[in-house]
């Protein structure tokens, strides 16, 4: 029991930390959509963010953590923190070197492209702010190698706060460098793009003194042959073909916004075979799933993702012991959590989809047409919003027991159902169908691979499982009904911001006390956990 509530202090820590990171995140979208909305502008720039975003999934906080922190974890119980500490300082010059000279290589590309094929206005801006871009891939992967290392370790704290560097770097750009970058929005984007570089140089910075103050202290090693770094390497591989597989399928979505929207003043039509083709979208289909992603990775981010985070060296250090029973016993408690948090967010998130826009998003430069295509993508994004989270807690317990290609195997066929899925419904939903596929996808995924572990490892306990996720079904539909009745007792919106700020948060904060209310009565056991072990004070 103790050490359930020590991963449920630890998932605390990194929610507030993530809280405080997701609100000024939420304040920097705020900023930005007022000065650029859903333009081409912010079309370009999403692609030009997710690309190095991806890059760090594959050797950042995705496969590299995954594969590091099992090996490290079992470094540390068998062999000591000597071995160990050199396991951090080759891994440390090998991501060096390799991310240096893929930054260059992608610096020579990006100049190159332009001048031997003939690209558009908006691809041409796409590739100019990813030339700006590109090296904030070497500072955010070392950052997140920094956070693996000391997540192992059990410090939270540093790790989770160091996304509040990018967030507060990000809004100063807006304020302080975009005045002058010109007066049009394709030439003011790039202020953000070189903010955001100056987050990843802050970030990393401040993660360094953390790491001196627990006994490691960077020094180059070229000892390539260490029998651990071999071992990370094997791990890594097959997590990289699973993460490129899911990350590009992440970045198709954007393209497909960009290359399926009719350009501003251009053509109705596009050909293919000579035959004249509809565009499905309009510009600022990238916009408005960016918009609408960001919403919904806010509960997401404050408790599905901290959950996973502060879970998985729990889950290794119990595999690195072949500690069965209480590896599953510590899966089912997450899963439950991850469940109750997960469910009643998802359905907040599609009821309130609109007022939510209309409070944070639509002013300026973010019109109404705005509003409507965001809440739209927010409605088909948040029906996963539960699946998101638990595959975050489902993917580390396999990463954990260093089995890697399961979830490599079964995001791979994901790959190919997001793809058919989003260039079906893209036709019938324009940019909802993307989110409608993703969330499709997401939910595939994570009933695919609790039936594998569960085979695996013959997990008890999943009637308890159901059993919880019953009560918080039946709490959340209690919530569904007395959010909506509100809602309708609510004054219409008329533009002005207390109004929108009411028809937002009365609901938000009825639909909280009658969900908390409903699981108490249900006795639910997952809001008895929060309470002592995240609320109550340790006596």
């Amino acid at each position: 029991m103790e050490e359930k509530k020590s991963f449920l202090r630890s998932a605390k820590t990194v929610s507030l930390c993530t809280l405080l990171s997701r609100v000024l995140g939420l304040a920097r979208d705020v900023i930005c959509a007022s000065f650029f909305g859903t333009s081409l502008a912010w079309d370009a720039f999403v692609i030009a963010f997710k690309i190095p975003n991806l890059f760090r999934r594959l050797f950042g906080e995705g496969a590299l953590s995954a594969a590091f922190i099992p090996v490290f974890t079992e470094y540390l119980e068998t062999k000591g923190k000597k071995d160990a500490w050199e396991l951090v300082n080759v891994i440390g010059t090998l991501l060096f070197i390799i991310l240096g000279g893929m930054i260059i290589l992608a610096e020579v590309s990006f100049s190159i492209i332009p001048t031997v094929f003939s690209i558009n206005q908006k691809w041409e801006l796409v590739l100019n702010l990813l030339m700006v871009t590109f090296p904030y891939v070497l500072f955010i992967c070392m950052v997140a190698f920094a956070m693996a290392i000391l997540n192992s370790l059990k410090h939270f704290l540093m790790p989770a706060l160091a996304p509040v560097a990018l967030n507060i770097c990000w809004i100063a750009g807006v304020f302080l460098l975009t005045p002058m970058f010109g007066g049009t929005l394709d030439k003011k984007i790039f202020a953000i793009a070189i903010a955001i570089l100056i987050g990843g140089v802050i970030q990393l910075a401040i993660q360094l003194p953390v790491l001196k103050n627990k006994g490691i202290i960077y020094k180059p090693s070229l000892n390539f042959s260490h029998p651990g770094v071999k071992r990370i390497f094997a791990l890594m591989l097959p997590i990289i073909f699973g993460l490129a597989a899911v990350q590009i399928n992440v970045l198709m979505d954007s393209f497909i916004a960009i290359a399926f929207a009719r350009p501003p003043g251009g053509a109705e039509d596009f050909f293919i075979a000579g035959m004249a083709i509809p565009y499905p979208l309009e510009t600022g289909a990238a916009s408005v799933l960016y918009y609408g992603d960001r919403l919904v990775q806010f509960p997401l981010g404050v408790f599905g993702i901290a959950m996973a985070t502060a879970v998985f060296p729990f889950f290794s250090t119990h595999a690195a012991r072949k500690d069965w029973t209480n590896f599953t016993e510590t899966f089912n408690q997450a899963i439950r959590v991850v469940l109750f948090i997960g469910i009643p967010a998802s359905v907040g998130l599609i009821l309130l989809r609109t007022p939510l826009v209309e409070l944070f998003y639509e002013r300026n430069a973010f019109t109404a047409e705005s509003t409507y295509r965001t809440a739209t993508v927010i409605f088909f994004y948040a029906l996963g919003v539960w699946a998101y989270s638990a595959s975050h807690v489902i993917i580390r317990a396999f990463y954990s027991m260093q089995d890697t290609l399961t979830p490599v195997k079964v995001g791979a066929g994901m790959v190919g159902l997001n793809l058919i899925l989003n260039l079906t419904l893209i036709w019938f939903l324009r940019e909802g169908g993307l989110a409608l596929a993703t969330a499709i996808s997401a939910t595939v995924q994570v009933m695919i691979l609790f039936a594998i572990l569960q085979r695996k490892l013959n997990i008890t306990g999943v009637r308890h499982i159901f059993t919880s996720t019953l009560k918080t079904l039946i709490a959340a539909f209690v919530m569904c009904v007395t959010c909506w009745l509100t809602m309708k007792m609510l004054p219409i919106g008329n533009g002005e911001l207390m109004t929108k700020f009411i028809r937002l948060f009365v609901p938000l904060v009825v639909a909280l006390i009658t969900f908390f209310t409903a699981s108490l009565l249900l006795k639910s056991e997952e809001l008895k956990y929060l309470y002592t072990a995240i609320l109550k004070r340790k006596q």
